[in-house]
Parts: C-alpha cells; structure tokens; sequence
C-alpha cells in the first residue's frame, strides 16, 4: 500500500494508481475491465463489496495507470467525510487481481 491521498468532499477528480504488469512482454492490460471499490475502515470482510467501473490512463508499459472519478460531480463515486480502503480489481482471464494500492481520506 503506497500512503495516503486525501481530498475534500467538495471536490471532484480522479484518483489513480499504477499497474505494473507481470505478464509476457508487450502485453497491454487496457482492454481489460478494471473496477475500483471504496470501502470505510470499520467495513467487515464478509460483507459484498460494491464495485465502479474505472478507466486507464496509457502510458508506455510496462507501468499502465487505473483511474475512477471520486467526488459529488459529473458522475463521480460519492464519499462521505471519513477514511475509506481503496481497492482496485482487473479482470483478465484467468487471473482476477484485487490490490489495495492506498488508503483515501474524504476532509471537509
């Protein structure tokens, strides 16, 4: 896990991570789905997980970035004030990864 991103409830913007892929040489992971999912600290294991579709962002590899829209515009994830886990999920066959690259805190 890479820190911390904080933001404020106001605003609306894309938060990203990166991707570095494991795969063969010259494989290019856009094409596969890739979800983001918030979840507060207090949140049980065993409860669903709701998920958003994200996008990527392309760079030349092998690093590729995973972005969503967090915020209370433009279709944006809404979040309450508070801290949320961030967890991201690419879904590729046959592999489904689910990492948790950050911790995200919603300020006033």
């Amino acid at each position: 896990m890479a820190g911390t991103v904080t933001m404020s409830v106001l605003s609306t913007q894309y938060v990203q991570c990166p991707i570095t892929i494991q795969a063969p040489a010259g494989y290019d992971p856009t094409g596969d789905t890739v979800q983001w999912s918030f979840t507060p600290l207090t949140y049980p294991e065993t409860s669903p997980v709701s998920w958003t579709n994200g996008s990527w962002v392309t760079f030349p590899g092998p690093v590729y970035w995973a972005q969503v829209l967090v915020g209370p515009a433009n279709g944006g994830i809404v979040l309450a004030q508070g801290t949320y886990m961030a967890w991201v999920k690419v879904t590729d066959d046959p592999v489904v990864p689910v990492l948790q690259p950050f911790m995200l805190q919603i300020t006033p």
